[in-house]
């Protein structure tokens, strides 16, 4: 920070309490003004659900990059490192219960995030991470920098409770084909042999018309089907990663959570297809979930 610049940001307050506000969730992710994926997308139902949420953008665009134009850019490294230090001096990851990781946007960033993580994580026990370790999809193939496949896999994954990647981005990280369900069950059983609690793959293909979650964990195996819907919105798997972290908070266990998590996605891309509208209806989730908890039920495979 310059000095003409911290000589305007600070000053006193006469009248302030000095107790530190709450923190639930620490979400790293891209932020958008138009639209909704990263942060756009994963805050709004948290905070639906009763959660308070501190945002650190890795990148600020004006909106998705399938639009005819996108305006902003990916945060330098040297900035994002050092909104992640502003957050360690308030005392920030001594408060949260989760922190979740999406996009970063730049290798640079992936290794300021790991080396911060390196620094966090030992002093604050209580903070469970969860990477999303976006890579890309099968419609479009990788859409990342290729070393930032090498930072997921070495030095964030190790160190994450959850890990959510899509079938493609299964296979991307193990090396296996992971688009069928018996092959994504072997594939994300390697990553949980890497150190995760759990491996919750999406996107895996199933019988003709429906796409197939699968959860792995370190006492058993689980699977949900739901129908596949004619719309390809961004923000489903942040919204998805959202809304698991969010019941697991309220208490609930992984299967019930990830049970109300996937209702709660089909029913705003449900909302979003009955709106026309370009961008995903976020704030069709948390409500959906919370009332139709029940609607795609686990299935023990193991």
């Amino acid at each position: 920070m310059n000095e003409s610049l911290e000589n305007h940001l600070v000053h006193g307050r006469r009248q302030r309490p000095q107790g530190p506000s709450p923190v639930d969730v620490i979400s790293v992710q891209s932020q958008l003004v138009y639209g909704h994926a990263g942060n756009s997308a994963a805050v709004p139902p948290m905070r639906a659900l009763g959660l308070r949420v501190a945002e650190v953008p890795t990148t600020l665009l004006s909106n998705a990059p399938f639009y005819e134009t996108t305006r902003g850019r990916v945060l330098p490294s040297d900035w994002f490192a050092d909104l992640l230090r502003g957050a360690s001096e308030r005392g920030v990851p001594q408060r949260a219960q989760m922190l979740v990781s999406g996009y970063f946007g730049s290798v640079g960033n992936g290794q300021a995030f790991a080396d911060w993580l390196d620094q966090t994580l030992p002093a604050c026990p209580q903070l469970r991470y969860c990477l999303d370790p976006v890579i890309g999809d099968t419609h479009t193939g990788p859409y990342v920098e290729p070393g930032l496949e090498r930072v997921f896999a070495e030095r964030l994954l190790p160190r994450a409770w959850l890990v959510t990647p899509n079938a493609f981005e299964l296979g991307r990280l193990t090396g296996r084909a992971a688009l069928a369900q018996d092959d994504a069950i072997a594939a994300a059983s390697e990553l949980l042999a890497r150190g995760p609690h759990w491996v919750l793959a999406h996107s895996v293909s199933g019988d003709a018309g429906e796409l197939v979650t699968l959860a792995v964990g370190r006492e058993g195996i689980w699977r949900w089907t739901s129908p596949l819907l004619p719309v390809d919105v961004a923000g489903t798997g942040d919204v998805l990663m959202a809304l698991i972290v969010s019941f697991v908070l309220r208490g609930l266990d992984m299967e019930a959570a990830i049970t109300r998590a996937l209702a709660g996605v089909h029913a705003a891309l449900e909302a979003t297809l009955g709106n026309q509208h370009e961008e995903f209806d976020v704030l069709a989730a948390a409500p959906a979930a919370l009332a139709d908890g029940g609607r795609f039920r686990a299935e023990r495979l193991a």
